[in-house]
């Protein structure tokens, strides 16, 4: 939700399916009722009035029993747009009674705002500074669409980014599954990865290898897909749920969950309908799942397996797998 002075609006939904694009939400304003909303995409300037706001909206008047015009302030509708605008950023700008207009932020911002997912994250670096010193490393670094993280690193700690490959943002060359063959013992206070675990072929030697490096008390945020299509292929391999987490990071292993949720929701829509699959689009699915987890003491379990005994190809794609490159002090 967003809320601006006397403007309040959300966007619950923006999926987008072949070439169009369901956009759901509410907006109200609180002094001067709001007669009509326009979807601006960002790239091209294209716009597209939404006709159908003004239906009903009785939760949103149970959500704000003190504000006015909140009787008939949703829309929901299919809008039709080229390729190039349908998934890209857009606002909404809405037009008042008293004929002044108001432009939202980035509705793709507003969409996601509150989702458990990507506050997982913000939770993580939130509990960064409590550190007062050491080291943050970062699993699967490698800046494949440009996208860092460093730089969400408190200033006062260290950042190491290990990946399979070289490559920008990449310190350090080596498999996850051999992190103690890559670094020295409690060499971290904190580690971290996103959309790599789908990715690792066994992902319960990769919770003992962080419990190897991790300082006690050490943090690890992890998220993966529950939901996602097949991707870099063949090393693709698993899919999460928030209750999944258990699984790799518990007492044997030498952590506790401190948190561990599902977000960014999604439809199935299978291709080929059937009586056992007709109500999969109105079951919950997400695309992410993601957790933090502590550690809390050593483990004494190993899993003495190389990825070379399972497969002789590495991440991504099948590559022949390289060795290690190991951290030097």
């Amino acid at each position: 939700m967003f809320v601006s002075g006397d403007l309040v609006w959300r966007i619950d939904a923006c999926s987008v399916y072949f070439d169009r694009m369901l956009v759901r939400g509410w907006a109200l304003h609180g002094r001067d009722p709001i007669v009509g909303a326009t979807l601006i995409f960002d790239g091209s300037g294209r716009e597209v009035r939404l006709s159908s706001y003004g239906l009903a909206s009785s939760d949103v008047a149970a959500a704000f029993p003190d504000r006015e015009h909140t009787a008939q302030c949703r829309f929901d509708e299919w809008i039709s747009a080229p390729l190039e605008d349908l998934g890209a950023p857009f606002h909404l700008r809405f037009t008042l009674a008293s004929g002044a207009t108001i432009i939202g932020p980035d509705a793709l911002t507003n969409a996601a705002a509150g989702d458990p997912y990507f506050q997982c994250w913000e939770n993580f670096i939130a509990l960064l500074p409590q550190f007062s010193s050491g080291t943050v490393l970062e699993i699967g670094s490698r800046a494949r669409s440009a996208i860092t993280r460093r730089h969400r690193i408190p200033a006062h700690l260290d950042y190491v980014g290990l990946d399979i490959l070289a490559g920008p943002n990449v310190d350090v060359v080596g498999d996850a599954h051999e992190l103690g063959s890559v670094f020295c013992d409690r060499r971290f206070v904190a580690v971290f990865s996103t959309s790599v675990f789908e990715h690792l072929l066994m992902p319960w030697k990769v919770a003992l290898e962080l419990n190897r490096v991790l300082v006690p008390g050490g943090i690890v945020y992890t998220s993966t897909h529950q939901t996602w299509p097949m991707h870099e292929e063949p090393w693709d391999f698993w899919r999460f749920s928030r209750h999944s987490w258990q699984a790799l990071f518990n007492p044997a292993t030498g952590f506790e969950i401190l948190e561990a949720v599902a977000g960014e929701p999604a439809r199935v829509h299978p291709i080929r309908g059937s009586l056992v699959t007709r109500d999969m689009p109105s079951s919950p699915a997400y695309l992410g799942s993601a957790s933090i987890v502590r550690k809390v003491a050593e483990t004494s379990l190993t899993w003495p397996v190389t990825t070379r005994a399972v497969t002789a190809t590495s991440y991504p794609a099948g590559e022949l797998a390289q060795p290690p490159t190991p951290e030097r002090p």
